[in-house]
């Protein structure tokens, strides 16, 4: 798991933005492997918020993209899924499906993917 106090500080600024008053973080995981452009996953007690950072264009200024960002009411289903070169990394991806659209958050190690997907499915259900 990662600690929320040492994500980046635009990530931790967007993801604050965010935020409503009633609402606390519950759990932040590293998703994708690139190392120099990793998906910050922050779970919160409302939510699930997919945050990266992205280079424009050729130019050396990067900004941050909220790549998802889903209340679990509008969740339907959550899913584990694991192919050949996750089995072979120890990683998994996490298909998240609402309404017309399914969002994947890939390439977390498996540990914090079975975390995670637990976590979503016990809200999901409540």
């Amino acid at each position: 798991m990662a600690d929320y106090e040492n994500l980046p500080g635009r990530i931790k600024r967007v993801a604050e933005t965010e935020l409503q008053q009633n609402e606390h973080i519950d759990l932040c995981v590293l998703g994708r492997s690139s190392v120099l452009r990793p998906d910050y996953v922050i779970i919160t007690s409302l939510r699930i918020l997919v945050i990266d950072e992205r280079d424009m264009g050729s130019l050396a200024i990067s900004y941050t993209n909220i790549r998802c960002n889903l209340f679990y009411s509008e969740i339907i289903a959550v899913k584990l899924a694991r192919l050949l070169k996750h089995r072979l990394l120890g990683q998994a991806r996490l298909e998240i499906n609402v309404k017309r659209n399914v969002h994947w958050i890939d390439n977390l190690s498996y540990a914090e993917a079975k975390q995670v997907h637990s976590y979503i499915d016990a809200k999901i259900q409540n």
